[in-house]
């Protein structure tokens, strides 16, 4: 990573250009699958995709929507298991593990828009939905994908319909429903680092004809892939203090655990008009600290102290320094998890723990008029520890007990009326609280975090399709949300468990609260033609918006700020187009999004000449909150345009032949961006990009069943997936650069003559490509940044029995 600093080189490649080349590079490049329902023995190509994005059942090619579906058989074929896996074929979506201080989450960016911080204080931006549940946190929402029937990932704002906190878009899973008929399973894998993964599902006929029981379950098991070593162990002469009492200094591992999950569903149809359907799910995850190295360490370091220290040197003894620290190895960490004085060494392990229960009841009420009601409860908890700079030093240690529940209801309408008009009127409510538990200890900062959040949400909206002729269809849409959170913070020093005597005073906020409301009204307006059989075009204009809140991390009173909502007004054409009997689907989207009073976290690092990052004159500095040191404050800074094209293709000549793939490009240029205001004192540079927003991706799935005859059947499958570079935080710097990647996964399906018998084998990064998911950049502020490392090539074989 370190010979990449050409991060200056290319920042501005105009868009329109760009639109040329990516039309030409989708000739070449097959575009995702979706989720296919398809009658056996139908002829090839001939295949209808159902989805939900709009609260009807529609053709994935009658919805004037940029949507990507995936059912069950395509996320197997993949080896998608975890919500992590399903961005790799999404055109302009990227999904990645959080840097190790944010936990067991994925952060989300659809088109640009989304979130990386963990804190149940920051909204999502990307709306995550299980079941038309809606989820409202970053943490937890590692999701693993057990017995789905689909996953649509719908691209641009779904601010009138999904509504909350879906500015760039919407995930949803949608789980398989019990039904009467054989579709049971049972799974078995092993792999590399000691994998064993254990799957099974089953339906049960509980009244013939009426009452259907589904259960799934999965077990997984997997040792770590990076090592935590003893720094004075590994360098006996280092004058480090020696920890380990292993020959092989080897003190633990990060990236392993064990997961278990559950999921039960209940599907009640107790006549044509009615059906009833009640979902519940647990699932638990114990695993070892999430992978972290020292990947950039400076020798002049700040000290938190009142005032700061800084030692330019930075020595610990025998000629050693700080950026001794950074290993050679990018699978090592000197890690220790040992706070400063007072001794404190919390568990090393990650938790979550999930549980939640829905009840969904749909009641038709007339040939043309039906009810839908949506309740749901559900609850996460679990625990973080972040070793912040993964070094031997005790500069700091984070342990945060974090708990989430939350209720909603839904209600909705849908009527049509005649052949001339749908609409869907209904009402959404959210109620939610999140405590964070947490102690700090770092460079004298020794606090502990009793914080809690409160939030609620009521919504109410409208949709309606007016059809004025057999192939014109109009749609418009309005949803207004009122939202409302109340913050109080808890503070106590570790030594004294009262709130006084705290570095920079920092307890002094113990009691404090603050509220911040909003009402919003956002609009959807679509207009969509058929001109054929085959082809069919939109245009659409939207809106959404990211809701606000409070600075979760103030250590001084005046740092107790609110930030309002980011806003997106949304341009959008597109077309959706089958051709050669259906033996190739191609779709393909075109943006341009005004993305206004954006989110951004805002760091104040010391400044001081002696520090070598203020060499580089193009790294911004900060003086949020009236220069009070340190700070960590979110806040609106001002707009972009967001602009980018997306191509989708499927191409099945029904002869065991699959081409899957997918493009696209985004272009993101900041516009008002103010500078010198009393809270912000450097302005974000016009070539700098909003984080974990690649410029290119692109996918591409090659598969062939080779008939055995009557021995069953083998399918080799190829998957490529590219994704050019970006940045983890908006200050883009070559400390927080995210390299290109190229992965290459492959797997070998042998499926027996009735298809009841299945076995693979397969390997994921099969190049052994290296780059990392994140990298949490405290160069500017304490002289280090830690990135979490992609895993590195792994195999599996598995043996499945359908029954």
């Amino acid at each position: 990573m370190r010979d990449q600093l050409d991060w200056r080189a290319s920042r501005r490649r105009r868009f329109n250009s760009s639109v040329a080349a990516l039309s030409v590079a989708v000739l070449y490049v097959a575009g995702p699958t979706a989720a296919f329902a398809q009658d056996e023995g139908a002829p090839a190509g001939n295949r209808e995709i159902v989805v939900t994005a709009q609260f009807r059942e529609q053709n994935l090619q009658d919805t004037p929507l940029a949507i990507t579906a995936l059912d069950a058989a395509t996320l197997e074929a993949r080896g998608q298991t975890n919500i992590r896996d399903i961005a790799t074929a999404a055109p302009n979506v990227s999904i990645d593990q959080t840097a190790a201080g944010y936990g067991p989450s994925a952060q989300v960016t659809i088109r640009g828009m989304g979130q990386f911080d963990s804190t149940p204080a920051l909204e999502p931006g990307v709306g995550i939905y299980i079941d038309d549940v809606y989820y409202s946190s970053v943490f937890g929402n590692v999701f693993d994908l057990l017995d789905l029937d689909r996953v649509e990932i719908l691209r641009g704002p779904q601010g009138t319909l999904a509504g909350k906190n879906s500015l760039g878009g919407a995930i949803k899973l949608f789980s398989k429903k019990p039904t009467g008929e054989a579709d049971g399973y049972a799974e078995a894998s092993y792999g590399s680092y000691n994998l064993v993964t254990l799957k099974a599902a089953s339906n049960f006929t509980i009244v013939p004809d009426q009452m259907f029981l589904r259960v799934s379950g999965s077990f997984k098991h997997r040792d770590g892939y990076v090592t935590q070593k003893d720094y004075g162990c590994v360098y006996p002469d280092s004058g480090v203090p020696r920890l380990a009492s292993s020959d092989d200094c080897v003190l633990g591992y990060e990236g392993g655990g064990n997961d278990f999950g559950l999921r039960a569903a209940l599907r009640w149809v107790p006549s044509d008009m009615v059906e009833i359907n009640i979902r519940g799910d647990y699932s638990q995850m114990n695993g070892q600290p999430t992978p972290a190295t020292l990947v950039f360490a400076r020798n002049g370091t700040v000290f938190m102290s009142d005032p700061p220290v800084i030692d330019p040197a930075y020595t610990i003894g025998n000629g050693l320094t700080y950026e001794d620290f950074v290993s050679t190895d990018p699978y090592v960490t000197y890690a220790t998890y040992q706070g400063a004085n007072p001794p404190f060494s919390p568990p090393r392990e990650v938790t979550l723990e999930a549980w939640g229960v829905s009840g969904q009841i749909d009641v038709e009420l007339a040939d043309n008029v039906s009810v839908t009601s949506i309740t749901a409860y559900r609850n996460h908890s679990g625990t973080l520890i972040q070793d912040a700079d993964a070094s031997p030093l005790e500069l700091g240690l984070t342990y945060n007990p974090l708990s989430l529940e939350q209720f909603t209801q839904e209600l909705r309408l849908n009527a049509s009326f005649g052949d001339m008009l749908d609409v869907t009127v209904g009402g959404f409510y959210f109620e939610g609280n999140a405590r964070n538990y947490g102690r700090i200890e770092s460079n004298g900062l020794r606090m502990i975090l009793n914080d809690l959040q409160e939030s609620s949400n009521k919504s109410v909206f409208a949709h309606a399709v007016l059809h004025p002729t057999e192939n014109l269809n109009i749609t418009g849409g309005i949803r207004y949300s009122k939202e409302s959170k109340t913050f109080t913070f808890g503070r106590l020093n570790t030594a004294t468990l009262t709130p006084e005597g705290c570095l920079f005073n920092a307890c002094a906020i113990d009691g404090v609260g603050a509220t911040a409301e909003e009402g919003r009204v956002d609009y959807r307006a679509a207009i969509d033609y058929r001109f054929s059989d085959s082809f069919m075009a939109y245009a659409q204009y939207s809106t959404g918006f990211k809701g606000g809140g409070v600075n979760p991390r103030p250590y001084y009173q005046n740092q107790v700020t609110s930030v309002s909502p980011e806003v997106l007004k949304a341009w959008e054409i597109g077309f959706k187009s089958d051709f050669l009997d259906r033996m190739v689907r191609l779709n393909i989207s075109a943006f341009w999004n005004k993305y206004e009073d954006i989110q951004v976290r805002a760091q104040t690092p010391f400044t001081n000449p002696d520090l070598p990052i203020q060499e580089d004159p193009l790294l911004p500095f900060y003086n949020p909150a009236a220069g009070t040191f340190p700070a960590s404050i979110p806040m609106n800074i001002g707009s972009a345009d967001v602009k980018g094209i997306e191509a989708e293709l499927t191409i099945d000549p029904g002869n065991g032949l699959l081409v899957q793939g997918a493009v696209s490009y985004l272009d993101f240029q900041y516009g008002d961006i103010p500078v010198g205001s009393l809270v912000y004192s450097s302005g974000l540079r016009e070539w700098m990009k909003t984080p974990y927003t690649p410029e290119w991706k692109a996918s591409l799935g090659v598969s062939y069943e080779i008939d055995l005859g009557g021995a069953g059947s083998l399918t080799p499958r190829v998957d490529y997936s590219y994704q050019s570079s970006m940045y983890s935080i908006p200050q883009n710097a070559p400390t927080n650069y995210l390299g290109p990647r190229n992965i290459v996964n492959a797997s070998l399906t042998y499926l027996s003559e009735d298809r009841d018998w299945e076995a693979a084998v397969a390997v994921t990064n099969l190049t052994n490509d290296f780059y990392y998911h994140s990298i949490f950049d405290l160069y500017a502020v304490s002289g280090y940044a830690t990135g979490v490392p992609s895993r590195p090539r792994e195999w599996q074989v598995s043996i499945k029995r359908r029954f």
